[in-house]
């Protein structure tokens, strides 16, 4: 169960959707807005090597490309579950910011996953209640599910990231924003951090 809170940390860290929001476009290059509609279109086409290019690069340079895409590929789709998500949206994309010879922007975005598990009907009666209670202490029991009749797990989550175009991301780029999260800290500056942490 750890390795698929890992896998969901992966496949947060890459699943957004698109919004009919628009975001002005503040000097040359893509505006936001285009780059979030791009990178909705190749998470629908579950092209895990497209999404890639949208992943802030900084990421890369603690965890590289290649181990990274591979922790997705074996996330959505391995030898426990097969995970797929659904009704992936944009719920909100606050104002950009510049600092430290960098623009950004906090977004909030929404998603459903589904856990099919690759087990037989009797296990999934045996063991589906407290992979589901597993699965509530980390998501809140509001949002997780279980469907008896199929063994499917529904887990409703929102979470934030960071859009971020600077030394590293030439073009807007997308990383998760946790909290909780020691990755963060490497990723961005104290001020960074605490200037996202006023929008919501």
């Amino acid at each position: 169960m750890k390795k698929l809170f890992f896998a969901f940390i992966i496949c947060a860290l890459c699943a957004c959707g698109s919004s009919k929001k628009k975001t002005e476009n503040k000097g040359n290059g893509t505006s936001l807005d285009q780059r979030l509609s791009e990178f909705m279109q190749v998470n629908d086409e579950m092209n895990l090597e497209k999404v890639m290019d949208y992943i802030y690069p900084k990421l890369f340079t603690i965890v590289p490309r290649e181990e990274m895409l591979e922790a997705m590929k074996s996330g959505f789709n391995n030898e426990e579950v097969k995970v797929e998500l659904d009704s992936l949206k944009i719920d909100r994309v606050n104002p950009e910011f510049e600092m430290a010879q960098g623009r950004y922007a906090k977004i909030s975005y929404s998603m459903v996953m589904l856990m099919d598990f690759k087990i037989s009907k009797d296990s999934i009666d045996t063991n589906g209640p407290r992979m589901v209670e597993m699965l509530a202490a980390e998501y809140g029991e509001e949002n997780v599910s279980l469907d008896k009749a199929t063994g499917i797990i529904r887990i409703r989550t929102s979470s934030p990231m960071v859009a971020v175009k600077d030394e590293y991301a030439k073009e807007w780029s997308f990383v998760n924003l946790k909290e909780e999260d020691p990755l963060v800290n490497k990723l961005f500056s104290k001020e960074v951090l605490d200037k996202l942490a006023t929008y919501q």
